[in-house]
This record gives C-alpha cells, structure tokens and sequence, in this order.
C-alpha cells in the first residue's frame, strides 16, 4: 500500500478535513497509528497533481559562467519533491514517493513530441501570481479621482471595502515566538511613537525646544500640506515607532539638524498593521477554494504596503488621491473606523511607521514626554546595495533582484 499518513498528523486544516471525511483505514507513517483515516502516497499525488500544474512551471535554462569565464547551462528551481512538500506544509517523510507518483502519471491531452509536465529530472519553479483585477481597478479609480468624480466616489468604496474585507480575520503566526498575532489590534495605552523634523537654522532648533509638540508635532489644518496619507488642511500624524527609523523618514543631509521628540499614545488605539496584513496572505493554503483570489489579495496588498512607504515625488502629488482617500475609507467609511494604521519603513529594514488619524475635533490621542528632545546632526550616510542578475533568454529579459535581508519578496 505504501506510505500513508492520517489526518490527526495533518497540520493544513484544509487538507486534514478531507482526509478526515474521504480516508480510509490504514497505519499512519508518521505516528504509526492504523484507527484514523488517512491518505496514501497515491492519494496525495493525485489531490495536489492539479495544483501543481496550476501554481508551478520548469524552471527556465539559464546560462552561468564562473571567473574564469567557464560556461554552463543551468535550470532554475527545486526538484519536484522539494515543491510536494510545500503544497502540503510539511515534512512527511515519503515527498519521493509522492513525486515519483506524479511522475509515473500519465499527462492528458499531451501532444504528439510534447514533454511531459511532471519529470523528476526537471526543477521547478512557483509561477507568478499577480492581483489581475485589483491593478486595473486601482488605476480606474485613481484616474477617476484625478479627472472625474474626486468625492463620493462610489468605485473607490467598492475597491477598497473589496480590498479590506474581513481584514478582522486575518492573523499570522509569529514563527519566532508561536504567537498568533491579527492584523487589526489595539495599540495599547501609554505606547511610545517618534516624531521627528529638520530644522535648518538655528531659530527653527529654538522654536521646537521651546515648545517642542507645536513645532516638531502634527501641525495645524491651516498648516497642513497634501502627503501620501492626507489631503492638503487635513493633517495627519506620520511617526515611527523608534527613533532611528523616524530619523531615517525624514531623509536628512549630511549636515542637517535634526530634532526628534517622544509621545505616549493617551488611550488604547485601534490600529490595521499592514506587515501583519501582507504576512497573514504568506500561510494561505493551496487546498482553500479561493486560495487563488485570495493569493491576488495578498500579492497586491505587498505592492500597497511598499507604495504607501514611499516618499512623496514632487509634481505628482495628485497620484496619492487614492491612498489619501485610502485613508479617509479606513479612518471614517469602514465598518469600524481605524484609529491608525502600521507600515514597514523603506527607509531602515525591520522599521516600523505610524500613522495617526485625528479625532472629530482635529485633535490627536498623543501627549509629549516632558524632556525626551533630541537634536541630531547627520554626519554621514551609509547606503547599502545587493548584487542581483540581468540576462538576456529568446530575447526576454530577466531580472533577478539581490536582496539585503532573508525573506520572500514579490516581483513587479
């Protein structure tokens, strides 16, 4: 009969309610047992033979060379019983047999001279998913916003209560600490945020230590320019939760002064966390029927967080009318209001923003730290670059970015 394992050693609860309800009788290789249901090699092979075709491709040929110029050809990717694995998240043990099942399968509808798809020889590679449907919509909406219905928009609220849907719902589990962490919670009480500003006289570094929240805080509506997140009168407060990732924000110069202050949050704040968001989509499941929908979701979700981390590009301020409205749907239009939101810094790696929505009388739920004022001055600037590849196939180019820090990251 081969290798089996039953549904209680199944850590996918997608793939553990099937085998629980379509199983048979037989002894779990795992842990040995023969009184629950489970699923043999052969099973397997055929549950996720489909997913396979649809989410992973052969990896291309590529040519390499080493220093002295020594040439060869090389396919990009993993065998086939390193992707087994993955579809089912876990180590069984028998992912060979489960691969040379899928091997020894015949492939339907192959053409006379055509190679079959599954080849324990080949490697593969997961194929792209892009958020087709969530791109086409955000451009509509941005240019509907830019040159025909600036409010009410109707489009907008459809996209973005499609886009944050059951956002309520979404959790990860933290690997380092085993701790399921939701997308949405309460930052607490008494939390400590930074906010910094440049100052470029001596006056201006006087001005905000004497009165260091009017000066180097949220400024007044009358004062408030148009950023990513607000609308020209609106503010908003743009921090960070450490010092030097807020210093990293406001991309000081060599030889700028640079003042920081620290605030406590005055209540509880009800927060979207939108590196817990991305993460939540990383533990989707191949076997949920709408794991492709939803892999959109995430994958676009990733492109949102790094577009709302950018900085502001003079002359295009009217191509952040989404995100600004974005942000009027999340603090006022969704089903419950978001006191603020929490992005990954594209300033300093492992950095955290805050953003802070004001109350209905334009006030915001921070107090200054007596005495917590610093001045800075930036005395050089370090920046950091990662090797990637660029190489030419069948007239193609491909383009494969180093990265600074492990991870998965999203191809555009």
């Amino acid at each position: 009969m081969g290798s089996a394992v039953c549904w209680r050693c199944i850590r996918d609860e997608y793939l553990k309610t099937t085998v629980r309800e379509q199983g048979v009788l037989a002894e779990c290789s795992l842990c040995e047992g023969d009184e629950e249901n489970t699923f043999t090699a052969s099973d397997l092979a055929e549950l996720i033979r489909p997913i396979v075709r649809e989410y992973f491709e052969q990896g291309v040929e590529v040519r390499k060379s080493d220093k002295d110029d020594q040439e060869w050809w090389q396919q990009e990717g993993e065998p086939l019983s390193h992707h087994v694995e993955g579809v089912i998240g876990q180590h069984l043990g028998f992912e060979d047999e489960i691969a040379d099942t899928l091997a020894s399968g015949a492939d339907v509808f192959l053409s006379e001279g055509e190679a079959p798809f599954f080849d324990r020889s080949k490697k593969y590679v997961a194929a792209s998913i892009l958020p087709q449907g969530y791109d086409s919509d955000w451009d509509f909406v941005l240019h509907d916003l830019k040159h025909r219905k600036r409010f009410f928009n109707s489009d907008a609220s459809a996209l973005f209560s499609r886009l944050f849907k059951d956002v309520e719902k979404r959790q990860w589990k933290n690997q380092r600490n085993g701790i399921e962490e939701k997308a949405v919670w309460d930052l607490p009480e008494g939390s400590e945020v930074f906010r910094a500003r440049i100052c470029d006289s001596t006056e201006a570094i006087k001005d905000a230590y004497s009165e260091p929240l009017k000066h180097v805080g949220p400024p007044p509506p009358t004062h408030a320019r148009a950023g990513r997140m607000n609308v020209e009168g609106v503010p908003v407060f743009y921090g960070a939760m450490d010092v030097e990732t807020c210093l990293a924000e406001v991309r000081p110069a060599l030889g700028n002064d640079t003042v920081v202050i620290k605030l406590r949050t005055a209540k509880p704040l009800r927060v979207l966390d939108f590196t817990r968001l991305e993460q939540s989509y990383r533990s989707l499941s191949y076997f949920q029927p709408d794991f492709f929908e939803e892999a959109k979701r995430g994958v676009f979700l990733c492109r949102l967080q790094r577009l709302i981390s950018q900085p502001i590009i003079p002359g295009r301020e009217s191509d952040y009318l989404i995100t600004q409205t974005m942000t009027e749907y999340l603090a006022h239009v969704h089903e419950t209001p978001f006191d603020g939101i929490l992005f990954k810094s594209a300033q300093r790696s492992g950095g955290t923003n805050v953003v802070l929505f004001p109350n209905i009388l334009r006030e915001f739920p921070v107090t200054y730290v007596d005495e917590s004022f610093k001045l800075f001055s930036t005395k050089f600037i370090d920046y950091k670059h990662a090797e990637g590849d660029v190489y030419l196939l069948d007239d193609e180019l491909f383009i494969s970015r180093g990265f600074l820090s492990p991870g998965i990251d999203y191809e555009w």
